[in-house]
């Protein structure tokens, strides 16, 4: 009885073993199969999350780069001043009164008041309600300045020629204030009180009385402009003219 129990235990653990042996036997057949997946899954996984590391990195260190370049822009970015906009709003009002108004022979000593006043704004240091030229800003500058080439070019198109008639002294003068307003309006570096020269800015003082009677017949501009050429003494312009010359 004995030994039938030895032989059947030993006939169960050859199976145990002879399984086992099969066992290794596989394992050890496709040993490479099995490694070479087991290393394919270890190295993507974290490489898939260094990737996925670096990505939100790249996304954090943009985000922020955008953000500041956007801040920067704001802070660069020219704005108008109430200045500057009490200024461009008179201007905008005169360009309208002109494109209302017909080219009648009343128009035409309007047309003349109306430029005499931008000159004298633009080069005498006048003011419009009480602002001058250089106490607005260099994007405010640029506005003016193109706005007053398409008020001088409205009224060439009402009055051809109108600026000659100002004053037997002074067409030259106003040309080349019209010509140099032309030019800043392109570009705010190509503008410079200077460059009407001072045969220019002495015939204008020089004619001043002439000019007066000019003074009511303006459209907006003049009843709101602190004219220095209206209202002042040839004394008291060529002594402003000095200061100019000798400041700028």
């Amino acid at each position: 009885m004995n030994n039938k129990k030895y032989i059947i235990i030993s006939i169960i653990v050859a199976i145990i073993f002879l399984v086992m042996g099969v066992l290794i036997g596989l394992v050890y057949s496709n040993k490479d199969v099995i490694f070479k997946d087991n290393n394919f899954n270890e190295n993507n996984i974290p490489q898939n999350d260094s990737d996925s590391k670096e990505n939100t990195n790249e996304i954090k260190e943009e985000v922020p780069k955008q953000n500041n370049d956007a801040i920067k822009n704001e802070v660069i970015k020219p704005s108008l001043s109430i200045k500057d906009n009490t200024v461009i709003n008179e201007m905008n009002d005169t360009l309208n009164s002109i494109n209302k108004e017909s080219s009648s022979s009343n128009f035409s000593d309007k047309a003349k008041a109306t430029f005499i006043s931008i000159v004298d704004f633009l080069f005498y240091d006048g003011t419009i309600k009480g602002v001058t030229f250089n106490e607005l800003t260099d994007e405010g500058k640029q506005k003016v300045l193109e706005l007053a080439n398409k008020i001088d070019g409205k009224l060439e198109e009402k009055v051809p020629g109108y600026k000659e008639k100002i004053s037997s002294t002074t067409s030259n003068a106003y040309n080349k204030a019209s010509e140099i307003i032309k030019n800043g309006a392109s570009s705010l570096n190509s503008f410079a009180k200077e460059k009407l020269g001072d045969e220019n800015y002495n015939s204008i003082i020089d004619a001043k009385d002439e000019l007066v009677k000019y003074s009511k017949n303006a459209l907006n501009l003049v009843g709101n402009t602190g004219s220095k050429i209206f209202s002042n003494t040839k004394d008291k312009l060529n002594e402003w003219y000095q200061s100019f010359k000798n400041n700028k």
